[in-house]
């Protein structure tokens, strides 16, 4: 059973890395916490529901992967240029407008939750999906579905570390991270880049929805406890680290399965935040996070 526990907590531990990069993307990119990513990630388990059924029900579920994370960053710029455009023209941060994205984010993740219970209902919602029968590999069981959302993961990481590192717009991107003044002073369109930030930090949010949806079923309460263990992940990883929080999505989904699967698993959901205040008492930044010293 260790091995088939590995599997699964890798690929739990996948989608978790996924919603914590995408609340690090945002948190690097305006300098704020947004707490409606949870969310964000169940309306893309609901639209890829939506998207699997277009088309008499024919469209394949890559297929509808793809229209739901580009219909999630879509709606994510949307939300960033009708509602936090204002609050992030004046910083993040501690500042009043950073507070205010903040309280908003609380406020959108209330929305959000209501227009999908109007649209979809409280009941969950199955996907009608099928990925074949278990590979046996000896005495090793390995469930297509784990399989599936491990490889497609470490795909969307790999694919958003390229943007992010080997091209020009992932470039200013980054610069806009470091300092939006310096940026705006070498010619970056700092607005633009940071309605990039938040729509790629929801896409990559929505599709970790879609990617679980086939295990845990459309529901529109699934967001809360998938934003605490991303947190729990980011912290785990270095809040704001885009490594960070893939390492740290990892390191929980196979500590958090490992646990359940020896110990007691009616304690599932508590073992990620175990293991978060673990790492903070040794070392406060996180695994990848960077220690800043700042004087009394």
């Amino acid at each position: 059973m260790f091995f088939n526990f590995i599997i699964i907590g890798l690929s739990l531990g996948l989608i978790y890395g996924l919603v914590a990069l995408g609340i690090s993307l945002i948190y690097r990119g305006i300098d704020v916490v947004h707490f409606a990513q949870g969310e964000i990630f169940m309306l893309g388990a609901f639209v890829g529901l939506v998207a699997l059924k277009l088309h008499e029900g024919s469209v394949p579920y890559w297929l509808a992967l793809i229209v739901t994370t580009i219909f999630i960053g879509i709606l994510g710029v949307v939300i960033e240029r009708l509602f936090y455009r204002r609050l992030t023209e004046g910083g993040g941060g501690y500042t009043v407008a950073g507070m205010s994205i903040i309280i908003c984010g609380f406020g959108m993740s209330m929305v959000l939750m209501g227009i999908a219970f109007i649209i979809w209902g409280n009941e969950s919602k199955s996907y009608p999906v099928e990925f074949g029968p278990a590979i046996f590999l000896g005495e090793i069981f390995l469930p297509r579905t784990y399989i599936w959302i491990a490889v497609v993961g470490v795909v969307l990481m790999i694919v958003l570390s390229l943007f992010m590192y080997k091209t020009k717009l992932g470039l200013a991107a980054r610069a806009v991270a470091f300092s939006r003044e310096t940026a705006y002073l070498m010619g970056v369109n700092v607005p633009l880049m940071i309605s990039l930030i938040f729509g790629l930090g929801c896409a990559v949010t929505g599709a970790a929805g879609v990617l679980i949806a086939p295990i845990l079923f459309a529901q529109i309460q699934m967001g809360y406890v998938m934003i605490l263990k991303a947190f729990a992940a980011a912290v785990v990883g270095g809040f704001g680290s885009m490594p960070g929080a893939n390492l740290g999505g990892v390191i929980v989904g196979l500590f958090e399965t490992l646990c359940a699967g020896y110990l007691w698993d009616e304690y599932k959901d508590i073992y990620a935040f175990f293991l978060m205040l673990v790492v903070l008492m040794i070392r406060p930044s996180g695994l990848l996070g960077t220690t800043v010293k700042v004087k009394a």
